[in-house]
C-alpha cells in the first residue's frame, strides 16, 4: 500500500520523537506535541496501519510505537529534511583543525572526535589508501583445454593470479582475443562500474568477468586499514543499552578494531557523498540494531579514507550526515592543501 501523505508525515513525527526521547510515542503525546488537526483516535488509526506495513513496532506493553528499521530507512529515503551546520558550528570544527599540527593521524583523530563528541555516539575514521580499485589490464593463459590461468594487473600495481576452470573447452588464441576484447571493455573501470556493464555473451566471458570482479573486491579490502575509533564511552551511554547487559556486551564487541574493519560497508557508498546503512542491512548479527553513517574523504582520484558515525538505529540522521559531510570536506581540504591531489603516502607503522 503506497504511504499517504498523511501516514508519512506521521511516521516522521513518531521517527524525530523517539529519536529525541528514547521513548516509545504514543497517539495522543503526538497530538498535542505537534499541534496535530486529528484526534487521536484518528491518528491511532494511522499508526495501526503503518505498524502493518512493518515501519513502526509495538515494543513489550508499551501504548506507544517505535520505528522499525523499514521505518527508519523510509525515513531516511524520502521524509527527512536537508540540515546544514550553521556557520557557528562550521566555525567551532575549523577552528579545532587550525588548532592542531599539520599530521594525518591527528587530523583522523580529530576528526573522529569532533563526531563522536557532536553525535554523542561512536565515530570511526580509516586512514586513506587510493580510494579506488580499478582494472589495469588482464592476461588469459591457457594451462589446459578446460582451464586458465587469469592475471590481473591493478591502477594501485598489485598483480592477481587465479586458476580459472572453464566452463568450456578453449584455445589460447580464443583466450588471448577475449582478454584483448575484455581490456578494451573493461580497462580503467571499478568492480562496482564493471558489474555495472552489459551482461557478458558467453559463459567462459561471463567466468573471467566475475572472478576479475572478485579480484578488484579483495584488493579494495586488503587495502584497507584497521579504522581508529572514538566515542565508545558516548555511544554506551546511549539510553539503548541501560540495564541491557547481554546488548551492551554485544556492542562492545561490535566496535572492537578487528571485527568493526571487517564490518565497514564501504561498498554502500557508491556514487554518494554519504551513505547510511541502517540496522539489518549491515552483515553480522552485531550490528542488526545499529546503523553507520558514512563518507569518503580524500582529492578526487588520488589517496582517501572513510570518516564516519557507527550509534544506535536512533540517531539523530538528518544531524549526523550534516556532520559527517562537513568534517569530511574539511579533511579533503587539508590533505589537498598539504599533499596535493594525489594524497599522502601510505602511513607507515610509526605514523600510526
Amino acid at each position: 500500500m503506497p504511504l499517504s501523505d498523511r501516514r508519512a508525515r506521521i511516521l516522521a513525527f513518531i521517527v524525530e520523537d523517539y529519536v529525541e526521547s528514547a521513548q516509545p510515542v504514543g497517539s495522543a503525546a503526538l497530538v498535542a506535541r505537534h499541534e496535530l488537526d486529528l484526534s487521536s483516535a484518528t491518528v491511532r488509526s494511522e499508526m495501526k496501519t503503518l505498524e502493518e506495513e512493518g515501519l513502526i513496532t509495538h515494543p513489550h506493553t508499551s501504548a506507544g510505537r517505535v520505528p522499525s528499521n523499514l521505518g527508519y530507512r523510509t525515513y531516511v529515503g524520502s521524509l527527512m529534511g536537508e540540515r546544514r551546520l550553521s556557520s557557528e558550528e562550521e566555525l567551532t570544527i575549523l577552528h579545532q583543525f587550525h588548532q592542531s599540527a599539520v599530521n594525518l593521524q591527528r587530523w583522523l583523530s580529530l576528526s573522529a572526535s569532533v563526531l563522536a563528541n557532536s553525535l554523542h555516539t561512536a565515530a570511526i575514521a580509516t586512514p586513506p589508501h587510493m580510494v579506488e580499485v580499478r582494472l589495469k589490464q588482464l592476461q588469459l593463459v591457457e594451462l589446459t583445454e578446460e582451464s586458465a590461468l587469469l592475471v590481473v594487473v591493478m591502477n594501485d600495481a598489485a598483480v592477481l593470479q587465479h586458476t580459472l576452470q572453464l566452463a568450456e573447452t578453449t584455445t589460447q588464441d580464443q583466450l588471448t582475443q577475449l582478454a584483448g576484447r575484455l581490456n578494451q571493455q573493461l580497462a580503467g573501470h571499478t568492480a562496482t562500474e564493471i558489474e555495472a556493464r552489459t551482461p557478458a555473451t558467453g559463459a567462459i566471458e561471463q567466468q573471467v568477468v566475475d572472478q576479475v570482479v572478485a579480484l578488484l573486491r579483495s584488493e579494495e579490502d586488503a587495502a584497507s586499514e584497521p579504522p581508529l575509533i572514538e566515542g565508545v564511552r558516548e555511544l554506551l551511554r546511549q539510553p539503548e543499552y541501560e540495564g541491557d547487559s547481554d546488548r551492551l556486551l554485544d556492542t562492545l564487541e561490535a566496535v572492537e578494531t578487528s571485527r568493526l574493519q571487517r564490518a565497514i560497508p564501504a561498498r554502500a557508498l557508491g556514487n554518494d557523498d554519504v551513505a547510511i546503512v541502517i540496522g539489518d542491512e549491515n552483515p553480522g548479527e552485531r550490528y542488526n540494531d545499529m546503523s553507520f553513517v558514512l563518507s569518503r574523504y580524500g582529492p578526487a582520484g588520488g589517496a582517501g579514507g572513510l570518516i564516519g558515525l557507527l550509534g544506535p538505529t536512533r540517531l539523530d540522521y538528518p544531524d549526523a550526515v550534516a556532520h559527517v559531510r562537513y568534517v569530511s570536506d574539511v579533511l579533503t581540504e587539508l590533505m589537498r592543501r598539504f599533499y596535493g591531489d594525489a594524497g599522502p603516502e601510505p602511513m607507515s607503522g610509526e605514523d600510526r
